[in-house]
């Protein structure tokens, strides 16, 4: 059979990853209580990922540009620390009336 050191490399290999996309708009949606969040990877990922995030939360209101956008940063900055994301680039950040004004 397969020995077990073959097979947890194997496993590590396969369902430890690093982040993708889903798993980080799922973070954004948790740390932010977004109501909809777009990210994309512009990467030609040799490194960790390069994201354009677009996100609509709650958590922004009565905040000022530079506070949402500190805001986003803080939610990544633990896959920004550990390589799994390489760059941000906030493509935008509303309230869920703005969004809903768009």
């Amino acid at each position: 059979g397969i020995n077990a050191e073959y097979m947890g490399h194997f496993l590590s290999v396969y369902f430890f990853s690093p982040m993708d996309v889903p798993a980080i708009q799922a973070r954004l949606v948790e740390q932010l209580a977004a109501t909809h969040v777009e990210v994309v990877d512009e990467g030609g990922s040799c490194g960790g990922l390069r994201l354009q995030v677009f996100v609509v939360s709650a958590a922004f209101e009565g905040k000022k540009l530079l506070e949402r956008q500190r805001l986003v940063n803080a939610a990544l900055a633990p896959l920004l620390e550990d390589g799994t994301v390489h760059a941000v680039t906030i493509k935008g950040t509303k309230t869920p009336e703005q969004w809903q004004a768009a």
